[in-house]
């Protein structure tokens, strides 16, 4: 059956690759992000493209009611604008985690309760949201992503069950390594944050692991392919992770811990 997606964060990567494949499955699927210009693309194989900010909660609501006057209805949200950001705690000005949790936690809401209205009327929808594995497992130089990732997680698990009455069900998307071009924004901010020689070592020997690990990481396809699942089965999972390295990762955290999962990691970088 042919449904009515709505796409934020459609202008690049795992987010522009979902629109591609959605529309060539002939689904209306409206394109939302910034940066209107990369979605030209899209409108060609068919995409409705709109400039969305998450950070603008104006902006978020006067779209979504567009889209609402155009279709009557919503049936598939995926939220998937994302903000990265690396470096030591001690390091990232405060500024600069509030932009990110603007983006990853806060937008991710404006999104969510600006649908919701819609969903609860026809008494039925769903919303996925990307994440990441870092919502469930914590590195270092990774600390305020993994704690936006884990702010979002907890979010929706709690949305979850306020929704489940209205036939409204929400999920959450948990990628690894994936190559798209936010691997590079993160590396870049990295290098770009550390100033204090105390931590140039680890920081120069964790870009180098993450930089590896991004280039031998996941294309887009299997977490596509999973995100394509969660919003169009008929009883999708509370959560999904969608790469290999995903995956593993946490089984080994299950096996062995969180304490020494993180001294795993401190002596895989400590090799790097």
């Amino acid at each position: 059956m042919k449904k009515i997606v709505l796409i934020v964060g459609a202008s690049s990567g795992i987010g522009k690759d979902l629109a591609k494949k959605l529309l060539l499955e002939r689904h209306c699927v409206f394109c939302v992000a910034r940066r209107v210009d990369n979605m030209q693309d899209l409108e060609k194989l068919g995409g409705h493209i709109f400039k969305m900010d998450v950070r603008d909660e104006l902006n978020v609501e006067k779209v979504i009611a567009n889209i609402i006057n155009i279709t009557g209805k919503i049936d598939v949200v995926y939220s998937n604008a994302g903000f990265p950001i690396a470096g030591p705690v001690e390091e990232t000005p405060i500024d600069k985690v509030h932009e990110q949790f603007d983006t990853n936690v806060f937008g991710a809401a404006r999104v969510a309760r600006a649908v919701l209205p819609h969903m609860r009327k026809q008494n039925c929808g769903r919303i996925i949201f990307t994440t990441s594995i870092a919502g469930r497992i914590s590195t270092g130089m990774n600390s305020w992503y993994s704690a936006s990732k884990h702010a979002l997680n907890g979010m929706v698990k709690g949305l979850s069950q306020e929704v489940a009455g209205f036939n409204i069900k929400v999920c959450t998307i948990e990628p690894g390594c994936v190559e798209t071009e936010l691997d590079a924004l993160q590396l870049a901010d990295m290098k770009a944050t550390n100033k204090l020689d105390e931590y140039k070592e680890m920081v120069d020997k964790s870009h180098s692991f993450l930089y590896s690990a991004y280039r031998k990481g996941s294309d887009t396809k299997s977490t596509v392919d999973t995100m394509v699942k969660a919003g169009f089965c008929v009883s999708p999972k509370l959560s999904y992770r969608t790469t290999l390295d995903a995956k593993i990762m946490l089984f080994v955290q299950y096996l062995i811990g969180e304490k020494l999962m993180g001294n795993l990691f401190v002596n895989i970088i400590k090799r790097s």
